[in-house]
């Protein structure tokens, strides 16, 4: 585990208007307000955008599972913003909804509002904080403390409390096709990769 101390900044306030790639939007914000650190809280609609619901398998490094979506999503989420190779690094999580579907997932790529995305942006002063790619996941991965602090020789010596068994294994799941009302074609469809 690494941690950071450190305070509250500016607080932000961004409107999000109809056609607007929100997350080109809020890049392009925090890049003009040089926020460096902070978390976003955000809602509102997007009428198309491509997210990450998860690996294609369990392994690491992983390989993402991407998601299309259109038609006019509900949408709230959250993201973080570290200091990154090239400027902040902004990492969105968040869930969208259409006539009792749901997607949950890592945004990337484009999200375009539908009617308006309303965000607030915290900015974090005074934190020992960055994202850095990591070569085992193959992702970038917050690293937070010191550079002292954070080293592996260090964090291993609080191995004290670690558990040492196996977790428990993954049960099989349940057919989708015992969904009831069409439930698993509708879950195929959100599902289906794009083609290339």
């Amino acid at each position: 585990m690494q941690y950071t101390e450190g305070q509250l900044g500016r607080v932000f306030v961004v409107r999000i208007d109809d056609g607007e790639d929100m997350l080109l939007s809020l890049r392009q914000f925090i890049n003009d307000k040089s926020v460096s650190a902070g978390s976003i809280l955000f809602l509102g609609a997007l009428k198309n955008g491509r997210m990450v619901t998860g690996p294609e398998e369990l392994a690491i490094p992983p390989v993402p599972h991407f998601v299309m979506f259109e038609g006019g999503w509900e949408v709230f989420g959250v993201g973080t913003i570290y200091p990154g190779d090239g400027g902040p690094h902004i990492h969105y999580h968040a869930s969208v909804g259409r006539s009792g579907h749901a997607l949950t997932g890592c945004l990337r790529e484009k999200a375009i509002t539908y009617l308006i995305v309303e965000a607030v942006v915290l900015e974090f002063t005074g934190l020992s904080a960055r994202r850095e790619f990591d070569e085992k996941t193959q992702i970038h991965l917050p690293v937070l403390g010191k550079e002292e602090d954070t080293s592996a020789d260090k964090i291993n010596k609080v191995d004290a409390g670690k558990n040492d068994e196996e977790p428990p294994g993954n049960e099989k799941m349940d057919e989708m096709d015992d969904l009831p009302g069409g439930l698993a074609e509708i879950i195929r469809d959100l599902t289906r990769r794009p083609s290339s």
